[in-house]
């Protein structure tokens, strides 16, 4: 059982669980996450902390919205994880979601990446990809 501020408690067996061997950026403790459906329908998700009940973050998947996006660099920046050569990738960006009129925005440039099999990941930096830290969600189409 997964005790979330947000979410109240959440039943998410040991299996669905993400393993950040070196944490989030600016939360070394966060180590364990869970991905949570935001609502049917939405392409948004929630990374929520197995053991930091106050933290999620709002994600998306990188594919639905920049195809084109530098996947064969995140594989190689996510050495650090150990994943299989052939283990199929889940990419994702964290999302800044403010109240209206701002506009919701995603950080390409530190994505998450997340080994499918092995349930391991890491955010990366893409230095030189030409990725901003915040994207303009509706610019984000391609």
């Amino acid at each position: 059982m997964i005790h979330s501020t947000r979410f109240g408690d959440i039943d998410a067996p040991e299996s669905q669980h993400i393993r950040f061997p070196l944490g989030i950026p600016g939360f070394p403790d966060a180590k364990g996450f869970v991905l949570l459906e935001h609502r049917t329908g939405s392409r948004f998700r929630w990374l929520q902390a197995v053991d930091v009940p106050a933290l999620s973050f709002v994600v998306i998947d990188v594919s639905t919205v920049l195809p084109d996006f530098p996947f064969a660099e995140v594989r190689r920046s996510l050495a650090c994880c150990d994943l299989e050569p052939d283990e199929e990738l889940a990419v994702l960006a964290i999302c800044r979601i403010p109240s209206p009129p701002e506009e919701a925005t995603a950080n390409f440039q530190a994505p998450i990446g997340i080994g499918l099999r092995s349930r391991r990941g890491a955010q990366i930096l893409l230095h030189n990809a030409g990725l901003d830290m915040h994207t303009p969600l509706h610019l984000a189409r391609r």
